[in-house]
């Protein structure tokens, strides 16, 4: 395998995660990133942008599936 050959398959591996990423609905949360609690104890810092993104994507899921759980009212049996 010629050089560049290998330096285009490099490449292409590392711009695969950013155009997957780049069709998803949901844009990276600066504001929440920038307004991370420093000093809490309830609280991670996250500093690694891509980890907190994923985690307050997680997060986000968990309100809204908790949200539509609730929405529904009681069940009846």
């Amino acid at each position: 395998m010629s050089t560049a050959a290998i330096k285009r398959s490099l490449i292409y591996i590392s711009f695969v995660p950013l155009m997957a990423e780049k069709h998803t609905k949901i844009k990276f949360p600066l504001w929440q990133y920038l307004n991370q609690p420093l000093f809490s104890r309830d609280h991670q810092l996250e500093l690694n942008p891509q980890r907190f993104a994923r985690s307050w994507r997680v997060d986000l899921l968990k309100r809204c599936w908790h949200r539509e759980c609730d929405a529904k009212g009681p069940q009846q049996s």
